[in-house]
């Protein structure tokens, strides 16, 4: 082997990580809605339309990093027929714009790929992270918790379906509170957001870099 055919070994090598695809950026649509004092478990409760999008950098085919964001609606009406609580504010419904944003770690339970050459085209996956909600004019904190589905049927896109529960740090979405000072640390209080809906992403093309031993 010559120096030039070492020069290049060691070029090359290093660029084929670099140079891997492996960012994805897409967009969703589906529904928002809210569980707190008014909807203590009925999941998709009053829903409202939600888009959002994403970027996802994937750093193998099980593991992958994703940054998205999305904007919808929540809202809730109390009813006594379902369950009583006191000392109900004024208002006994609300309408409340959302706008959120979170980074969660997705992982998928089978290798995951988007090329004509990988095995598999179909995996569920779970995800968790961290994020920031601005909901009536104040800023939350929540933690999303969600599973999915992703299927590649063509070269470099994903469409799926995922359906995300945020726990936030607020018992005030809907006007109600009731957490007192003294149990600001019972988290099972807290109000939770919910956001579900099918999604489509594009694989982007990586031009890498070109080696020095051909500039």
């Amino acid at each position: 082997m010559n120096l030039r055919n070492v020069f290049f070994t060691l070029c090359f090598f290093p660029l084929v990580s670099v140079a891997q695809e492996k960012n994805d950026v897409g967009f969703s649509v589906g529904a928002s809605y809210y569980m707190g004092d008014y909807n203590l478990a009925t999941q998709f409760y009053m829903p409202s339309p939600a888009i959002g999008v994403m970027f996802r950098h994937n750093f193998n085919e099980f593991y992958a990093i994703r940054v998205s964001g999305s904007h919808g609606q929540l809202k809730g009406s109390y009813s006594e027929s379902k369950h009583l609580l006191h000392n109900l504010p004024a208002e006994t419904s609300f309408s409340h714009q959302i706008a959120e944003i979170a980074t969660s770690l997705e992982i998928g339970f089978r290798p995951f790929g988007t090329k004509p050459i990988d095995a598999h085209k179909f995996s569920p996956f779970v995800s968790v992270g961290v994020g920031a909600a601005y909901i009536d004019r104040k800023l939350v904190v929540h933690f999303p918790f969600g599973i999915g589905l992703k299927y590649t049927p063509f070269n470099r896109w994903t469409f799926g379906a995922q359906w995300q529960l945020h726990k936030t740090f607020t018992d005030n979405i809907d006007g109600y509170s009731n957490v007192t000072s003294i149990e600001r640390l019972r988290i099972h209080n807290y109000d939770w957001i919910g956001i579900g809906g099918l999604f489509v992403s594009y694989r982007l093309v990586n031009k890498g870099a070109v080696c020095p031993v051909y500039d």
